[in-house]
């Protein structure tokens, strides 16, 4: 069992030895941070690339965003006229249906005077025949 706690003992001082070395570079670290020149330059590329592309993306956002308006605007005024053609269509098709049945209406009228002038004529005929 002391063995034991002799390894345990090891251990823990092992690890309090790795810690301080680890904190202790931490703390050099943070206080002179070590920068590699060719990796700034690069992360620095880098990230003015990407605000390129970013600004680029805005930009064409902006523009989708403005066509997008656009064309919702045409969108609801062709859906307006739509509307308004549709309503006109109606009226023209009752308006369609009103002289259809006037048309119908004057069909047979005109049947009806073609078999009165018909009989007419024939009793015409039969007149100017008794008379001669």
């Amino acid at each position: 069992m002391i063995e034991q706690l002799k390894k345990l003992e090891n251990t823990i001082l092992q690890i309090r030895k790795q810690y301080q070395l680890a904190h202790q570079e931490l703390t050099t670290l943070k206080q002179k941070p070590s920068v590699d020149a060719a990796d700034y330059s690069g992360l620095k590329a880098q990230l003015e690339q990407c605000q390129k592309e970013r600004d680029t993306l805005k930009s064409n956002l902006t523009e989708l965003d403005r066509r997008y308006q656009s064309l919702a605007e045409a969108h609801h005024l062709i859906g307006e006229e739509q509307d308004k053609l549709q309503k006109q269509i109606e009226i023209l098709t009752q308006k369609n249906n009103e002289l259809n049945r006037l048309k119908d209406k004057l069909v047979e009228k005109n049947r009806i005077a073609a078999e009165r002038t018909q009989l007419v004529m024939k009793r015409l005929t039969e007149i100017d025949k008794a008379e001669e």
